[in-house]
């Protein structure tokens, strides 16, 4: 999403006058200045925004191997054999996880899929932009999806040297909770309740290139969901002033 704003430079129109003696039969001339700006133009704020599912850390682009990492919370989640998938397969724009387990008794299965997606903006908006994101529609009873920031935003290009933020959450990390989209973690929907916006990148008024990471989490909260497939789309908007 595009916007642009008119910068346009008015000619201020300076009239020069003096008195000169002519003859009376003489001739005379009047010009007359225009009142139309004589110079004018559009500068355009610019922006691109390109998603990367399954990043790597180092380079802030998707992940060649086609691989994810997806660890199971061990707090209180699920504990049977294999309540998420370890290595996922993942293609293009789909952040899957693929086969995860319903809970069983009081407990839940928390899966959190790391680097699952990393935003790249560059931009030449000095005035202010952000980034937002929602899902289209909300997932049904018993799932909720949660985004964990991985590091602050990152200016400039990832390399090795200075990466951008890996994973922030382990198996076993506290900044996985295993209910609901606690702390540090953005709901991005639940229960079938209308999704809210998200903000990954809040207002930033410097021009160049950016990273941000992120998590996605997971959770199944219900002993009663059907097995079957299940997919949920998200919208990510960069907005420049």
């Amino acid at each position: 999403m595009v916007s642009l704003r008119s910068f346009v430079a008015f000619t201020a129109l300076v009239i020069i006058a003096c008195a000169v003696a002519v003859p009376a039969s003489a001739n005379t001339t009047t010009v007359t200045g225009s009142v139309n700006p004589i110079v004018e133009w559009n500068a355009a704020t610019t922006g691109t925004l390109n998603l990367y599912p399954n990043y790597v850390a180092s380079t802030g682009v998707t992940n060649g191997s086609g691989i994810g990492s997806v660890v199971a919370a061990t707090n209180a989640g699920y504990t049977g054999a294999s309540g998420c998938t370890a290595a996922p397969a993942q293609t293009s724009n789909i952040i899957d996880f693929m086969n995860v387990s319903v809970p069983t008794g009081t407990n839940t299965t928390a899966c959190d899929y790391q680097n699952a997606l990393s935003i790249n903006v560059s931009t030449n908006d000095t005035t202010g932009w952000n980034v937002t994101q929602n899902l289209q529609l909300a997932p049904g009873a018993g799932f909720t999806l949660c985004a964990i920031l991985n590091g602050s935003l990152y200016s400039g290009t990832p390399r090795a040297a200075a990466p951008m933020g890996a994973s922030s959450a382990t198996g076993s990390s506290a900044s996985i909770n295993e209910t609901s989209c606690a702390g540090s973690q953005e709901t991005l929907g639940k229960n079938n309740t209308t999704p809210t916006t998200v903000t990954p990148i809040t207002n930033q008024t410097t021009a160049g290139t950016f990273f941000q990471g992120e998590d996605v989490l997971l959770l199944l909260t219900s002993t009663t969901i059907s097995v079957g497939s299940y997919t949920a789309n998200m919208t990510v908007t960069l907005t420049l002033n």
